[in-house]
C-alpha cells in the first residue's frame, strides 16, 4: 500500500499534474515540450516494465522494488534540480525507467499476497485507491510547496515520499518463493499480507 501511495504521488501527482507547470514556469517552454517530456517517461517506462516483470519472476519481487524505488526517487530530484532542457529529458527518461522498474514487480506482489483468496476484489480496490490518493495528495502538495517555497523542494519532497517506500521494502518479507511457478506462490507461504 505504502509503494503504490508513493507510486501515484510520483507518477500520477507529480509527473501529469506538475511537470507541465515546471516546463511552462521554470523551463519556459510550451506544450509540445511537456508532450516530448511526457513521452521520454512512457518510453522509459515501456523500454524497461517487461524485462522488470520477467526478472521479479525468477528473482523475486523485493529487490527490484527496492531498487526501482531508490532509483525512481534519485531521478525525482535530478528533474527538479534541471534547468537545462536536454538534461530535463534525460532525467525524464531516467524517471519513467526506475519507475518501470518497480511496477511490474509490484503488480505481480500483490497477486503474490492475494492468491486465489476470495476478498481479492476489496484488497485490490484498496491497493488501487492507494495510487488515487497519492496521485490527489501528491499534487496538492507539490504545488502548495512550488507555490510557497519552490519546485525544486516540491520534487525533493516527493522524492523523499519514494525513498520511504523504498525502506518500508527493505523491512517487508519477499513475497515470491523463487524457484515456483507464481501461483503457488501464496499457498506454500511464500507471500504476506504486510507486504
Amino acid at each position: 500500500l505504502v509503494s503504490n501511495f508513493a507510486t501515484g504521488w510520483a507518477v500520477f501527482g507529480l509527473r501529469m499534474a506538475v511537470v507541465p507547470l515546471f516546463i511552462s514556469d521554470v523551463l519556459g517552454r510550451g506544450p509540445r515540450m511537456t508532450g516530448l517530456a511526457l513521452g521520454f517517461f512512457a518510453f522509459g517506462n515501456l523500454v524497461v516494465a517487461l524485462p522488470s516483470g520477467h526478472l521479479s519472476d525468477r528473482i523475486g519481487r523485493r529487490t527490484l522494488l527496492i531498487g526501482g524505488l531508490f532509483a525512481c526517487s534519485a531521478a525525482t530530484v535530478l528533474l527538479g534540480a534541471t534547468s537545462s532542457v536536454p538534461l530535463f529529458l534525460i532525467a525524464a527518461f531516467a524517471g519513467g525507467a526506475a519507475s518501470g522498474i518497480s511496477s511490474s514487480p509490484q503488480q505481480a506482489a500483490i497477486a503474490d499476497i492475494l492468491g486465489s483468496s476470495a476478498r481479492t476484489g476489496t484488497a485490490v480496490s484498496t491497493f488501487q485507491m492507494m495510487v488515487d490518493l497519492g496521485a490527489i495528495v501528491g499534487s496538492m502538495t507539490v504545488t502548495e510547496v512550488a507555490e510557497h517555497l519552490s519546485f525544486e523542494w516540491g520534487f525533493v519532497i516527493s522524492a523523499i515520499v519514494l525513498l520511504a517506500a523504498g525502506v518500508v521494502w527493505i523491512f517487508a518479507p519477499e513475497t515470491r518463493v523463487v524457484g515456483q511457478p507464481a501461483s503457488d506462490a501464496w499457498e506454500t507461504g511464500g507471500s504476506s499480507e504486510l507486504a
